[in-house]
């Protein structure tokens, strides 16, 4: 009988994973697969690594909001671990499994990898040690998706961090880049910068629609300097689809990036504060294998 090792965060979103075990586990089992339960929440992921090393798991399974699934496959690529990994959204916006065009129930999503069928995605790496796997991103806005209370992100999704930045027009404030792209040299004022793999970045499925996971390039958007009154129209934009086309937005794709700036930007990476400027950045082709 196959191993997969079921690694959960049951802090994570509205969809209670603890919940469900009851059901996933039979689920797995009728299909010839052990699942073996992990509780990111009372352990350290050094806890499950021997687990992996012994070579027995012939899969991982990541429940969790993007956070948590980037701590964990972080963990795994520095380890050396690449097992089919198979993501179960439970987080705010879920970029990376709506990239993927995963279903956003668990136990829908929870399917998808008994069918077995593989496929190997790009990974972004950050100063040579961060990866991200859906965005990072810098400027304004960034504070709020990890200063915005877990029951706001719960109620009202991706949502609550606009209405968090809302509330803090002192913040908003353009700033000087200097941008290099494949070598080649950019200056600008903008208001904030965003890399992506896929094609959602903060629950919004349609802000750079000629991203892909598996072309091996990163995309690059840079909001410029705009007044606080033109935002709402700029987030209208994203609602319709046609964001990369106004503008106030710069839009580039490329393999290789540095960003400099100001050292005190907020940065973040699928959610989480991520490091200071400047940042060098790249594109690791087909990195990781994820069921699909």
């Amino acid at each position: 009988m196959k191993k997969y090792l079921l690694i959960y965060n049951r802090k994570s979103g509205s969809d209670h994973i603890s919940e469900l075990i009851a059901d996933l586990l039979p689920l797995y089992q009728e299909e010839g697969i052990l699942l073996v339960p992990f509780c990111l929440n009372m352990g350290s992921k050094r806890d499950f690594l021997p687990l992996l090393e012994k070579g027995e798991f012939s899969g991982v399974l990541i429940s969790g909001g993007d956070g948590s699934i980037r701590s964990v496959i972080s963990f795994l690529i520095r380890n050396g671990i690449f097992l089919p990994i198979g993501i179960l959204p439970a987080g705010t916006c879920n970029d990376l499994a709506n990239s993927m065009g995963l279903p956003r129930n668990i136990m829908d999503a929870a399917r998808i990898p008994l069918k077995g069928k593989t496929l190997k995605l790009d990974v972004g790496l950050v100063n040579g040690t961060h990866y991200f796997f859906s965005s990072c991103a810098g400027g304004y806005f960034m504070p709020a998706t990890y200063e915005t209370p877990a029951h706001a992100k719960k109620n009202i999704k991706q949502f609550a961090y606009y209405f968090k930045a809302a509330t803090q027009p002192a913040a908003f404030r353009p700033y000087d880049f200097q941008i290099t792209v494949d070598g080649v040299l950019h200056k600008m004022r903008g208001i904030m910068f965003g890399f992506a793999t896929g094609s959602q970045i903060a629950g919004f499925s349609n802000i750079l629609n000629e991203a892909s996971l598996t072309d091996g390039k990163l995309d690059l958007f840079v909001i410029g300097d705009c007044s606080y009154l033109e935002l709402p129209g700029i987030l209208f934009n994203i609602l319709r689809g046609n964001f990369t086309e106004q503008k106030h937005v710069r839009y580039f794709q490329g393999t290789s990036f540095r960003i400099d700036g100001p050292m005190n930007l907020p940065v973040v990476l699928d959610g989480d504060e991520g490091p200071a400027l400047p940042l060098e950045v790249e594109i690791a082709p087909l990195h990781i294998e994820v069921f699909i």
